[in-house]
Formats: C-alpha cells, sequence, structure tokens
C-alpha cells in the first residue's frame, strides 16, 4: 500500500496513522530506504510493506475519526525554539516599549 506525507508528518506519524502502531517503524523506514529522524517532503510517496505489525483497534479508531497526525519538527520551528527572548535581550523602544 502506498501512503502519501502530508504537511508536519514524520514517519513516527504515517506509522501510527497507517497501523496503529509504532512496532512497524524500523520495517517502514527500510522499506523505503529513509531513517526514522528524515524530515519528509509534502506529497512523498512511501510504501507500507505487506505483513507489517498492526493494531486493528487503533487503526480503525484513526480511520474512523480521520486523525492525521502530524508532529514533525522542522528546521523553522528549531529556529523559532532557539530564537532568545527576555527582558535581557530586549532593547528600549525597540522590542521594549516604555509608556
Amino acid at each position: 500500500m502506498q501512503i502519501i506525507v502530508l504537511h508536519s508528518q514524520s514517519l513516527l506519524d504515517l506509522c501510527l496513522q497507517h497501523t496503529g502502531s509504532l512496532e512497524g517503524l524500523f520495517e517502514l523506514a527500510l522499506e523505503n530506504h529513509i531513517s526514522i529522524t528524515d524530515e519528509l517532503s509534502v506529497g512523498q510517496t512511501l510504501e507500507v510493506p505487506d505483513g507489517i505489525a498492526t493494531d486493528r483497534e487503533i487503526l480503525s479508531y484513526y480511520t474512523a475519526c480521520g486523525l492525521q497526525p502530524a508532529t514533525a519538527f522542522t528546521e523553522e520551528d528549531k529556529q523559532i525554539l532557539d530564537r532568545k527572548e527576555g527582558i535581557s535581550i530586549w532593547a528600549i523602544h525597540l522590542d521594549f516599549i516604555v509608556s
């Protein structure tokens, strides 16, 4: 079965969404010749191997509710997180307005 990567989805997200389990994560990565930590591109097509471990109960829930997890941490997210903030960084009348 082929699956398509959505915005901000990681391999963990895709594995959970399409198998209901993370047991087959390494198998999914090997099948697609990628690392479990690789950034995926929107629209990228991945192949889910036959016989991959699934949890039918969780998979049914995700399918019934239309859940599509998207928890990837991008380089842009890292830049925002690394941005320095606080009173020791702010400049008066530039970032810190005195009224």
